[in-house]
Parts: C-alpha cells; structure tokens; sequence
C-alpha cells in the first residue's frame, strides 16, 4: 500500500488502484478532534462521540483528499448482503438506507463508509466505470457478501468478475480475531468443508481469519486482481481503530472510493 498525509491526516491507498487513477482512501485515526476514547479523527457517529466533532472530522477527511462533503453516498451498515446502487449522493435530509455494498457509475459521487475492525472492500471496474465499497464483517463474510457484490454488479452493471480489481482494506487478522464456538458452526454448516480452512482452534474458541475468507469468495467469484493491505486493526491502534481491542470504546476510521472523472 501507499502511506500519504497532507494537514495532520493521514491515509492508504492501494497501488493496483492508483495505477488506475482511482480516487480513494483508507482514511486513519489520526488527525481529528475527537477525545478520548475516539481519539482523534473519528467518522463514526453512532458510537457516543459529539457530533460536532464527528462534523469537523469528516469536513478535515474530505479536504485532505481532496473530495467535496456534499458528494457522499453511505448506507446503514448492519452486517447483511444488501447492495445499494446509487447515481447521485445521499440527501442528507434522508438517513442512510440499510445496506453492506454501495456502487456507483457517477465520478460526482464520493462512496464512503466507516469501519472498526471489519473488512472494508474496495471494488473498480475499469470497463464498466464501476466504483464499489462493500464491509465485511464475519457475518457478512459468513453469508459471502463479496460473492453477492460480484454477482450483483454483474447485473446491475454488466461487470465481469475478470475485469474487477480490488483492495481488502486494513481490519482484524487471523491472529487476533477470536470467535466461538457458535461462529464456527455456522461457517460449517453454510460452507462445508471449506469452512474449516479459515479457522484455527484457540482453547474453548477459535481464531477466525476474515482476509482469507473473503480473499477466498473472490477468487471463487471469478476475481483475479486483488490486492491484500495486511494491515491489521488490532495490532496498530496508532492508525486504526478497533472494537475488539479496544473493547468497544473507540471511534470509526474511513474508507472512500470514487470514480476517475472525465477531466481529471
């Protein structure tokens, strides 16, 4: 991956994308307004931090990379596979509307969401001007939200798995992200046997590794170029937020992704 700051804010980007010229962003914590337990700049604004604050922080992402606020589309990300298709932003006089895909054909568009420890999805499609976030948690994963988004795409877009190329953002890595018993079951039961190569046994629970998982059901899908950041939440809490480390109480750091406009 590619490390850049500009006024305090620092973020990543994958070098698969910026060899296409794609605008996008795995925005860090660092360089926002937030307080402790948010410190510093947290997008979240669900998870007790004044919004004020949140505000400011989003108005510092956006400026440093370059995207205007008011060009934001974001969905309510509640762990399923709905994929929500969109060629204008989201008016912020109307919520976000449930979903974990979020696609756009528009360059005017700014897809954006906010992550914790899940895997944030970052999709483009170079022949169809396709642009695409989708967040992986491990239901999500369970019920193979990155199969359904290459296959939704499809339809919606006339996609082919062959010409996307995608990023799998920074999130909690097979070390460190422990689930029980009841997790891995569930795995088993709606994936056979394959289930059992992305766990390991860790006691009375299992260590689950989410990259691989979903790495896996886009290679399955039909995706050849992917590109993995290896960054792990849990393990740089100088960059990155995380649930389970920090036992709930932190921030939402960004992903972004937009489409190459016709003059840029």
């Amino acid at each position: 991956m590619n490390c850049h700051e500009r006024e305090g804010i620092r973020w990543y980007s994958f070098e698969n994308l910026d060899r296409l010229g794609v605008p996008h962003a795995l925005v860090t914590r660092r360089g926002g307004v937030s307080p402790s337990p948010h410190a510093s700049l947290n997008l979240g604004s669900t998870n007790g931090d004044k919004p004020a604050n949140v505000e400011e922080n989003r108005r510092r992402m956006y400026a440093a990379i370059g995207r205007e606020p008011g060009s934001k589309f974001n969905s309510w990300q509640v762990h399923g596979t709905t994929m929500l298709f969109t060629d204008a932003p989201r008016d912020p006089q109307i919520p976000p509307q449930p979903g974990d895909g979020i696609f756009t054909q528009n360059p005017e568009v700014t897809l954006t969401m906010v992550f914790a420890d899940c895997v944030p999805i970052l999709i483009h499609d170079p022949v169809q001007k396709v642009a695409g976030l989708v967040h992986a948690g491990w239901g999500g994963t369970l019920h193979q939200v990155a199969s359904v988004a290459v296959s939704r795409i499809a339809e919606q877009y006339g996609s082919h798995a062959r010409d996307l190329v995608v990023g799998l953002g920074p999130s909690i890595c097979g070390k460190c992200y422990e689930v029980g018993q009841e997790v891995y079951e569930s795995f088993l039961r709606l994936w056979g046997d394959a289930g059992q190569a992305f766990f390991k046994p860790q006691g009375q629970r299992y260590l689950l590794d989410l990259w691989a998982a979903n790495e896996y059901c886009l290679r399955q899908a039909g995706v050849e170029q992917i590109e993995q950041s290896g960054l792990c939440t849990a393990e740089n809490l100088d960059d990155w937020y995380s649930y389970r480390k920090e036992r709930g109480a932190t921030g939402r750091f960004a992903a972004v992704i937009a489409l190459k406009g016709d003059d840029a």
